[in-house]
């Protein structure tokens, strides 16, 4: 039974890097993008899967907004009845129902987490159509990130888009076979911790199902190559299977941007002595925690993050990358310049992109994309979407922290305590927190702050003098600029375009419990946006690498912050302050920026370590 799986170094043959989902691939999948036929407005044209709606490459001149057919023939030659057919969406907005042969087989709500559902009932020999209805809108109720939610694109709110933008493909697997998978460090204990669920999970036992005749085989490869074989494990009677391993068992290696180590493992279940399904993943070990003083630990050693915005917009796919080697140049441009994150903001990427982030080695946030008006529906659509979301990724050593609100979007009912707002804010804190206590969080980015592992801090201030200001006030405990919160001055700051002259309070209120008490103690902030030169206003008549190494330099001396996010990577659309193009063409110097960001602090730490 023991095989040895080709882990030979990632190329253009290996599962992960071919498969929509890298962290859960199986090496029978079948793509199902191309051309569909899309209907809106009962006018027929063809459309270019996976790009979406709004988009350049779908080759549609559809508008955002309003309901579109999507459907494609999908011809079976053969169709085992003792097989099951998964269908698999990476992404689609906003919400979806799908059909075969005219016949419902599931519904999803939310635009950027993946779903998939079992069609084996609706599906028959020959041709099958696979329909999917789409229906998206410029509502500011629904969870749409830098989307425009007015009629057209404004100020930093750009063209929205609609339908399918990650792969859409297809599974056929047996009737028992793996759903999922968690893998959990624990770096008291040195133990890894797995639970493998299986499509027994959520459904009736069958009546004649021997549980016993199901086991687990797992084959562990470690970044060095050596072949961990862990003993079968059995079935319990949940339908999943539970499995720890020592790290010296499997030669524990750690996670870094210096030193990306990835181990990759396979999951084989077996009925009896039939191999029934195979998985394939890959983890990496990486623990992240908050030191007392507010400074980030990676793997138990003090990190100061260095990072760049990125809005994941691309020139002619708008949310879909035109080709891979995109993303994979983001990457290696922010390590050229120096930056060891990437902040995604107001998006949450594909599992692929992820995947590049852990391979080649860069820190990167999650950030649940934000509505702007609350209701109870928006609030349940939100809820539902970050669960399905975390489920999803969590098992990225890439993603240090989670951010679940911005700049108190959509959620200016936390200015009164105890509102269904605040409530619910408070809710989605405490659930994320459980879902994933590996990460530490940020509940509201920027300011206002009610309950938050990291403090963080946003300024687009018009000269470095101002800043440096602002940073002494800070560092003095100045209560205005701690917890001077008036819902006039909010209102000011946007009637009157205050962003280059002042700030919003960091934190809403008072400290009213110890958990307060301790974050209001903490030393080190983390500054996640600052920059944007070239687009937001500055008084200080220099080059922009002159502002940016003038303002770092200011960040870096005051030893205030555990670390920065310059706004931003690369231009997106009209806003043009990246330090590439938004075609990705350099801007600035990159080894003059890579200077810039090996500048050392008071502490002795180097930007790069």
């Amino acid at each position: 039974m023991n095989r040895a799986v080709d882990f030979s170094s990632i190329g253009n043959n290996s599962i992960f890097e071919d498969h929509p989902n890298p962290s859960w691939a199986r090496r029978t999948w079948i793509s199902l993008d191309g051309k569909w036929t899309i209907e809106h407005k009962r006018e027929k044209s063809s459309i270019q899967v996976p790009y979406p709606v709004g988009s350049q490459l779908s080759g549609v001149h559809f508008l955002d907004k309003g309901t579109f057919k999507y459907s494609k023939s999908l011809e079976i030659t053969e169709l085992d009845k003792k097989k099951r057919f998964i269908l698999n969406v990476g992404a689609c907005d906003y919400s979806t129902k799908i059909f075969v042969n005219h016949s419902e087989v599931g519904r999803h709500v939310g635009g950027y987490s993946s779903f998939a559902f079992d069609i084996t009932e609706a599906l028959h020999k020959g041709t099958n159509k696979i329909e999917l209805i789409v229906r998206d809108s410029h509502s500011p109720f629904q969870v749409r990130g830098k989307q425009t939610f007015l009629r057209k694109p404004f100020y930093v709110w750009y063209k929205g888009i609609s339908g399918l933008w990650q792969n859409i493909w297809m599974e056929i697997v047996d009737p028992v076979y793996l759903r999922h998978g968690e893998l959990n460090p624990d770096f008291d204990a040195d133990i890894l911790r797995g639970r493998i669920q299986t499509s027994l999970l959520d459904d009736d036992f069958p009546e004649n199902l021997e549980i016993a005749e199901y086991s687990l085989h797992i084959e562990i490869v470690s970044p060095n190559g050596d072949i961990i074989d862990l003993h079968p494990i059995k079935m319990n009677n949940t339908g999943e299977f539970h499995f720890q391993c020592s790290f010296p068992e499997i030669k524990a290696t750690l996670w870094s941007p210096d030193n990306p180590a990835l181990y990759r493992i396979r999951y084989d279940l077996y009925r009896e002595q039939q191999c029934i399904d195979t998985v394939e993943s890959y983890f990496g070990l990486r623990s992240v925690h908050i030191d007392s003083d507010g400074s980030f630990l990676i793997n138990g050693k003090k990190c100061f993050l260095r990072m760049a915005l990125a809005q994941g917009y691309y020139p002619k796919g708008a949310y879909t990358p035109e080709n891979k080697e995109i993303i994979q140049n983001d990457i290696l441009n922010l390590k050229m310049m120096g930056y060891n994150g990437a902040r995604i903001h107001e998006k949450v990427e594909s599992p692929y992109f992820q995947f590049l982030c852990d391979k080649i080695g860069i820190f990167t946030s999650f950030e649940m994309p934000s509505f702007y008006l609350p209701s109870r529906r928006g609030f349940r659509a939100y809820e539902q979407e970050l669960k399905e979301l975390i489920k999803r990724d969590t098992g990225h050593p890439s993603c240090i922290f989670r951010i679940l609100f911005n700049e108190t979007w959509g959620i200016w009912g936390i200015y009164k305590k105890n509102s269904r707002t605040d409530k619910f804010v408070r809710k989605m804190i405490t659930m994320t927190r459980k879902l994933d206590p590996s990460r530490p969080i940020i509940d509201n980015s920027g300011w206002e702050h009610i309950d938050t592992d990291i403090v963080d801090f946003h300024h687009y201030l018009g000269s470095a003098s101002l800043a440096r200001m602002i940073y002494q006030k800070i560092a003095e405990n100045d209560q205005r600029i701690l917890f001077g919160f008036s819902k006039w001055k909010v209102l000011a700051f946007y009637l009157f375009d205050w962003v280059s002259t002042k700030t919003r309070p960091i934190f809403l209120r008072a400290p009213s419990t110890s958990r307060d008490i301790d974050c209001r103690k903490r030393k080190k902030i983390l500054l996640s946006e600052y920059g944007g030169f070239g687009w937001y206003t500055n008084r200080d008549c220099n080059s922009i690498i002159d502002l940016i190494e003038e303002y770092t330099r200011d960040i870096v001396v005051s030893d205030l912050f555990s670390g920065y996010c310059y706004t931003q990577l690369y231009d997106v659309y009209n806003e043009t302050n990246g330090l590439l193009t938004f075609n990705r063409e350099l801007k600035i110097d990159p080894a003059r920026l890579r200077s810039i960001n090996a500048i050392i602090g008071p502490e002795g730490i180097s930007f790069a370590d």
